[in-house]
């Protein structure tokens, strides 16, 4: 019979479909969360295997581990020897071993060989087996920094282990969102095409001010410019994204983000960061406008029955790339009301060429379905180095996978 579980299986993505992830959850109190980063990692298509030490399973029951994943939950290795099983030479092994929460107490017993419980057994047995293994500690802010609890975590570190350190609020070492957690295992198991790659996004609207308080801008979300920030991420890249004023934000696991509000503080800050880093990639995904107005009074501009407003074209940030960091990749994204295809590749391969771009991504914002503010996107990839135009279409997230894929290749 269907276990109810199976109903969430990849209605986020299928990018885990095909994945065993052993989910061990040790006696921390943010253990009651642990159900939630299950459900999550089910979302993107895994099947998840919920491994409870003994005290753990005092603390949530069992029962509910196996409501979240279908899957019954280990709690004591008995004559099946589970822990073999999944981790160890088994053809259903795991592809990656997650312990969250993990308790000071168990990492400790894992760094050190000591096997006593299903968690750290099953811990044990995998590293023996070179699984991947994401832990996530949490614990009092002062047992953290307990000089043998900050030596063990260093021992798992040097054998492979990847530790995501708790959010330290309130005294307290907390375990971060489910979200975070699931990128991180994400990344861990997607292929590192862009591994020692530096890649610079820039994303969402800027607002061009009219007067102290009104501006121009456009109904740019920012999600196209996240996505493909994320995956390059997620694929290995250190990268760094410069976004505008949305409503959205990128994935917190980004180490480096830098809002800007205006686009001559997009356009600086883009350039500068040029001087000082010769990045391999830039993608200029942002919505920048196109014009400013010529003069912008600090104050209100009172009620009036006309109001003329003279506007100047704004630099193009695309055009300085080149100039500044000749060798690097570009990509630009060109957003156009066009009554054809044709016509939105030939206008696209003409600001390709002004701007001696390598690439651009072409969509028509006139189809409500791939607007700006759209999940869905239907673009045309063009490159300076062939005639051949590629057509993607689906989720912004499967767009962005497609034109780094293609880019790399």
């Amino acid at each position: 019979m269907k276990h109810i579980s199976e109903d969430i299986l990849g209605t986020l993505s299928l990018e885990l479909k095909g994945k065993t992830i052993v989910h061990c959850v040790t006696s921390s109190i943010s253990c009651f969360l642990a159900p939630m980063i299950s459900r999550l990692l089910m979302r993107h298509g895994a099947k998840v295997i919920p491994v409870l030490s003994p005290e753990a399973a005092k603390f949530v029951h069992p029962m509910i581990f196996e409501w979240a994943t279908g899957n019954e939950p280990i709690v004591t290795i008995e004559g099946k020897v589970e822990h073999v099983h999944y981790a160890g030479l088994s053809k259903e092994k795991a592809d990656l071993i997650l312990i969250a929460p993990i308790t000071a107490n168990s990492l400790s017993k894992i760094a050190n060989g000591i096997m006593d419980t299903s968690v750290t057994l099953t811990a044990g047995t995998a590293l023996g087996n070179n699984i991947p293994m994401i832990i996530v500690p949490t614990m009092h802010e002062v047992m953290l920094y307990n000089p043998a609890v900050k030596e063990n975590i260093k021992k798992l570190e040097k054998m492979g282990v990847k530790v995501l350190m708790p959010l330290i609020e309130e005294e307290k070492a907390k375990i971060p969102s489910e979200e975070y957690i699931v990128n991180e295992i994400l990344k861990e198991l997607t292929e590192q095409s862009f591994k020692n790659t530096s890649v610079l996004v820039t994303a969402g609207p800027t607002r061009a001010y009219i007067d102290g308080i009104r501006f121009i801008s456009n109904p740019s979300s920012g999600k196209m410019g996240f996505a493909l920030a994320f995956e390059a991420w997620k694929k290995g890249a250190k990268v760094k994204v410069v976004y505008g004023a949305t409503e959205l934000s990128p994935e917190k696991n980004l180490e480096e983000k830098v809002y800007v509000e205006r686009p001559e503080e997009m356009y600086s800050e883009v350039l500068e960061s040029l001087k000082k880093e010769k990045f391999d990639l830039v993608i200029l995904a942002a919505a920048m406008n196109d014009f400013a107005a010529e003069e912008i009074p600090d104050e209100k501009i009172k009620s009036k029955s006309e109001w003329v407003l003279k506007l100047k074209p704004v630099a193009k940030l695309a055009d300085k790339i080149k100039e500044i960091l000749p060798e690097t990749t570009l990509v630009l994204f060109k957003a156009e009301y066009a009554k054809t295809d044709e016509e939105l590749v030939k206008i696209a391969k003409q600001r390709l060429e002004k701007a001696q771009a390598d690439y651009i991504v072409a969509n028509d914002v006139s189809v409500k379905k791939y607007g700006f503010a759209s999940d869905q996107n239907r673009v045309a990839l063009i490159s300076k180095n062939s005639e051949k135009v590629q057509w993607f279409e689906g989720s912004k997230k499967e767009v962005a996978r497609k034109i780094l894929e293609n880019i790399k290749k």
